[in-house]
């Protein structure tokens, strides 16, 4: 079946003539990456679709009088809920060149569909697949499902351009892409307009599986096991885009500028020109002082090397992701200064008073709770002894008794006992304990070995100590 007339499908060299802007001249990385070099999934996405004649009821198919949407869906549907605002938004955008049309489900009501509609702002019109029609002219298979077909020829049924089992998030971006190839860039990334790091996927599936398995990826979530996600303090960098126009705004918790994604540290939209900016002006807006200890630019970055996911099988990523919402997952911005540990005697030379309420605690009885070939066992001293860094001639014996001493927390102390500054020591801060304390107790309180152990409660325990 030949195209209808409204698709163009000169779509061959236009992504490459879009993204190869630097050409050969642009510096190619270890790995062999280029700026303008296309993402992963480019050519996947601008690949022509297969038009094919599909039989729907006649009530449907006397709708279609120009290419036309159909969002197959049901009320009650968790999915139909989380995916509709952006077809309510691809609807807005796309009027003048798409008709929009809702399908419920059988099993729907009508009380169910209004509720619906008055919910999410569905203007476009609703049609109640009362007998089942639809769903099983499309073999729908599940819920949210969409199509895009076209007006019949005359006497002919009408086209299936492009199809979604299921719809997902981010697909409006391969919709565009794939209908309108010469201008996709201009439709599905309006300048200035965040998208959601979904719809960044559909090109970028290396970067995106990268992303989905770094601390940015929960970066929210961690605002609600803390019950800071209404927190305006907080929120602004657990998020993308708050405060600006179309960013994100507090308090629509199902937003999909949720987390730290890829328009955090690329700018709306993402400029697709192969030019890159200087990560530190991004980065030490929300990673500093105050929030992310002894955090650097060049120590952060191989953290969010987006190209890391490569060679990972799917359940080691998913083991990965489990790590990562459990808790359990390291948290690498956490860097202690160079150097060797020098033992609480050292320390109390100009901190006498710290260090002795500090030993009478329980962090500093630590190792007296470990029984007979536990008190050797590096697997028990790596949290009940501070961490051996020796000086030379320092007996390890030393850390070991002290339990888990100063340098456990601030650091090895040997540069800040030679020349004594803030700058070469590990203060744990005051703005933010979620953010710095939290990060190191959690190395070791984590929730198969402290399972009743919570933050807040145990903060008046280091009181005078940070």
């Amino acid at each position: 079946m030949n195209p209808p007339s409204w698709l163009n499908l000169r779509w061959l060299l236009l992504p490459l003539a879009a993204l190869l802007l630097a050409g050969g001249k642009a510096a190619v990385d270890a790995r062999g990456w280029k700026l303008g070099a296309p993402a992963a999934n480019t050519a996947a996405v601008f690949a022509p679709t297969e038009i094919t004649p599909i039989v729907l009821p006649a009530r449907f198919k006397a709708m279609i009088t120009r290419p036309t949407y159909f969002f197959y869906y049901s009320p009650t549907c968790g999915h139909c809920q989380t995916a509709i605002p952006e077809v309510v938004q691809l609807q807005e955008r796309l009027k003048e060149r798409l008709d929009f049309v809702a399908v419920a489900s059988s099993m729907s009501t009508a009380q169910q569909i209004a509720a619906f509609n008055d919910v999410y702002g569905v203007t476009f019109p609703t049609v109640h697949d009362h007998d089942g029609a639809f769903a099983q002219a499309i073999a729908a298979r599940s819920t949210p499902t969409a199509l895009v077909v076209a007006p019949a020829e005359e006497g002919g049924e009408v086209a299936r351009v492009l199809g979604f089992y299921p719809w997902f998030p981010g697909a409006s971006a391969l919709l565009i892409f794939k209908l309108w190839p010469n201008d996709g860039f201009t439709l599905a990334f309006p300048k200035d307009v965040y998208q959601g790091g979904t719809s960044c996927a559909i090109c970028h599936t290396e970067e995106a599986r990268a992303w989905s398995v770094s601390h940015h990826a929960i970066a929210y979530r961690t605002l609600y096991t803390r019950d800071k996600a209404d927190d305006p303090a907080c929120v602004g960098c657990h998020v993308t885009g708050m405060g600006q126009p179309s960013g994100f705004t507090l308090g629509d918790h199902g937003s999909k500028l949720t987390n730290v994604t890829c328009e955090a540290c690329h700018s709306a939209g993402g400029p697709h020109d192969g030019v890159t900016v200087d990560a530190s002006a991004t980065c030490v807006g929300c990673h500093d002082a105050d929030h992310s200890i002894a955090f650097t630019v060049e120590k952060g970055l191989p953290h969010i090397d987006h190209y890391a996911a490569l060679g990972l099988s799917d359940r080691e990523l998913d083991d990965r992701w489990k790590l990562l919402t459990s808790g359990e997952a390291p948290k690498p911005l956490l860097a202690f200064p160079d150097g060797a540990s020098q033992g609480a005697k050292a320390c109390g030379s100009c901190h006498p008073a710290e260090v002795k309420a500090w030993q009478a605690s329980g962090h500093g009885e630590a190792r007296s709770l470990l029984k007979g070939k536990e008190q050797r066992n590096p697997e028990c001293l790596a949290c009940h002894a501070t961490p051996t860094r020796y000086t030379a001639g320092m007996p390890p014996e030393t850390f070991l008794n002290e339990g888990v001493g100063c340098e456990t927390c601030h650091g090895p102390g040997e540069q800040h006992v030679q020349a004594p500054s803030a700058t070469n020591i590990l203060g744990l801060g005051e703005t933010c304990p979620e953010c710095v304390i939290e990060s190191v107790c959690t190395s070791c309180h984590t929730p198969q070995q402290d399972a009743d152990w919570a933050l807040q409660s145990h903060l008046t325990a280091i009181e005078g100590h940070r």
